[in-house]
């Protein structure tokens, strides 16, 4: 029986490991939480870190895959991968997708980013620290995950302090400083293969409640396929497959997954960041399937496993329209996205009708 390491455990990774288990596949997962949503889906399951490289290589056996789910370990992925000589990013290509800063300086040229900064190199309005540019900036950690220390930011609010509680979120203690782009927000995850995409799955991020979660940035889930016009040859969903072509490239990945955050103006696609992993928040588990009726994970496994796939098995049509929302307790102040409450999906044969059965389940 082949077997796959899966780097997390938590919520987002359940519709993962399911979906191996149900390939016949030997689930392997680690997770520092004994309590791990995943463990009662795991046939062997390893009390460590995920993040932590020399942890996992200290109780994983040879694996015949290793794939991250839903948490943001690339580099333990590539060491993993490397150790028992099967599919995964080099060392180089995980640095740069985990690493904000070196991710930046690689694709600037290459792709529209925004205009950031190393936030200790900003001059602020002394004596409090204050934001003197016209419009919104965001400040982030440099390397963090899940929404912790993002804050949206405008002209005259005081910085100083979001600067430090982001540099508590970071690894590193490094914060960014970054331009906040309007337009269409938009999520990606691309499977791919021999360095080239074989196929980009996109929804809409929907950030409706940025003025209840200010200055904290939380998205309230996400709809697909995203309601953006396309009228002309070269419409946002060409320019995001070349844009996030360009991605794979300069960071070198080969073989995997490619997760992005991208913006839309009506002419430029801007990239956020790109990461070489399976996202969470069931994107690629469940709303993809539901929507576009391709085994997303299936086939991240199986590339990931060294099986070729052919572009004639992805076979995407449009199912049914698919709205994702979030639970926001009342009275709570959410700064993170893992605070939010419980999730549910909602689906239609429009929009419209996805976000009302996603209402009626969070408010019946």
């Amino acid at each position: 029986m082949r077997s796959v390491l899966f780097l997390g455990g938590g919520g987002d990774s359940v519709g993962i490991l399911r979906r191996a288990a149900n390939m016949g596949l030997e689930v392997h997962v680690a997770d520092s939480n004994p309590d791990a949503p995943g463990r009662q889906l795991a046939d062997k399951f390893y009390l460590v870190s995920a993040y932590d490289a020399d942890e996992v290589n200290a109780v994983t056996p040879q694996v015949d895959a290793v794939l991250c789910a839903g948490v943001d370990a690339p580099h333990v992925m590539a060491t993993v991968a490397a150790d028992c000589g099967i599919v995964g990013p080099s060392a180089e290509t995980a640095e740069l997708s985990r690493d904000k800063v070196l991710q930046i300086k690689a694709l600037n040229g290459r792709v529209r980013l925004p205009w950031t900064e190393n936030a200790d190199l900003v001059a602020l309005d002394p004596p409090g620290g204050y934001l003197a540019w016209p419009g919104a900036f965001i400040i982030k950690p440099a390397d963090s995950r899940g929404a912790r220390g993002v804050v949206r930011l405008t002209t005259g609010q005081m910085a100083t302090p979001w600067v430090e509680e982001a540099r508590l979120q970071s690894p590193t203690g490094r914060v960014l400083v970054q331009r906040w782009v309007d337009g269409e927000q938009l999520s990606s995850e691309s499977l791919v293969q021999d360095g080239k995409i074989l196929w980009t799955a996109y929804a809409h991020r929907n950030y409706a409640r940025l003025e209840q979660t200010a200055p904290a940035v939380i998205e309230d889930g996400s709809d697909m396929p995203p309601a953006i016009p396309a009228f002309f040859d070269n419409d946002w969903e060409r320019v995001g497959e070349q844009t996030l072509q360009e991605c794979v490239t300069t960071i070198g990945l080969e073989y995997g997954t490619l997760k992005g955050d991208l913006v839309w103006d009506g002419r430029y696609m801007t990239v956020i960041e790109v990461a070489c992993r399976l996202s969470g928040g069931r994107f690629c588990s469940d709303l993809i399937p539901a929507c576009w009726g391709v085994d997303f994970v299936g086939m991240a496994i199986r590339i990931a496993i060294g099986e070729h796939i052919y572009p004639g098995e992805i076979s995407p049509y449009l199912r049914r329209h698919v709205c994702q929302r979030f639970e926001f307790p009342s009275g709570k102040k959410i700064v993170s996205h893992p605070q939010r409450g419980r999730m549910v999906i909602g689906l239609g044969g429009n929009h419209e009708e996805a976000e009302a059965h996603a209402w009626a389940q969070l408010y019946a």
